[in-house]
């Protein structure tokens, strides 16, 4: 007796089942980077939010403190969950892990067709006090400026009457798009150490640290409703572009603003008029508390 044509259809959909399965399995399991490590000197981990510095390979530094060991992300063959930024997140985890507080990047490798994941190598270190290594600041409401992180020369040939000044601003970077990744974009407030300064005259002024302090929080703002911008046109691999596009908007937006706080406060001489600003701008910070990254 011959059998039915449907008796097979079973066992064939049970297999197609565990095939996907099967795949799912890998691709649920590979969606993040592969990390390694090689410790020499383990020192007691650290709190799950304490702050790790991270600094580049041409960044100055002189460890004062102890290396640690090696950390490395690689690419598994199926990582989707592992631009730079993120990337950077899972190895500080593994930073805090073996109680280092710097981390210094040796090697970068950027996405591309052999991988589209940012793939990178770092030392790591602990040392008494990383404010001491700091190139740039990321902005953060649990840290706030104080005038050791004013590391640049005082700029007095073209500004006699200016006490201190700020470079902070905002930018932003797209991860590497593939058939198996959505397009992210990360915004990110920063200041440069090496680029702000105060006249040593001035540090006693308290008044004028703050007013420095809200220009970076300014920065935090604009950053905030570029990404609130960002997400209104529900980003994707076809419109990627206009993020860019966006971006010009805020910025010129932003760097108006800018001049006007200065203008108006007066450097911050004028009390009134720096209150006003400073509740202005928290507001502000508070009204796009969700577009915090």
């Amino acid at each position: 007796m011959k059998k039915p044509i449907w008796g097979n259809q079973p066992r064939l959909l049970i297999m197609r089942l565990i095939i996907f399965a099967g795949i799912l399995f890998i691709v649920l399991n590979s969606c993040a980077p592969k990390l390694k490590s090689v410790i020499s000197n383990p020192q007691e981990p650290l709190a799950s939010d304490e702050f790790v510095l991270v600094l580049g390979a041409m960044d100055p530094f002189s460890n004062d403190g102890v290396k640690i060991g090696t950390i490395k992300a690689s690419d598994n063959g199926f990582s989707t969950n592992c631009s730079y930024f993120e990337v950077l997140e899972r190895l500080k985890v593994l930073a805090r892990e073996n109680g280092a507080n710097i981390m210094r990047i040796t090697d970068h490798k950027t996405p591309g067709f052999k991988s589209t994941c940012d793939r990178i190598t770092a030392d790591i270190f602990h040392v008494p006090d990383f404010r001491k290594h700091e190139q740039e600041i990321i902005w953060s409401p649990d840290r706030t400026l104080t005038w050791k992180d004013f590391k640049g020369k005082p700029k007095t040939v073209f500004n006699n009457n200016v006490g201190a000044q700020s470079y902070c601003g905002f930018g932003f970077q797209s991860n590497f798009i593939t058939v198996f990744s959505k397009a992210k974009i990360i915004v990110t407030t920063t200041f440069d150490c090496n680029l702000s300064w105060v006249r040593e005259d001035q540090k006693h002024r308290m008044e004028l640290l703050e007013h420095e302090q809200f220009h970076f929080n300014l920065s935090e703002v604009y950053a905030r409703r570029l990404r609130k911008r960002i997400s209104e046109i529900k980003l994707k691999s076809s419109n990627i572009k206009e993020a860019e596009i966006i971006f010009k908007q805020v910025y010129a937006e932003y760097l108006d603003r800018q001049e006007l706080y200065d203008s108006e406060s007066n450097h911050g001489l004028n009390n009134e008029k720096q209150n006003e600003w400073q509740f202005s701008i928290g507001n502000e910070l508070e009204g796009l508390q969700f577009y915090t990254n």
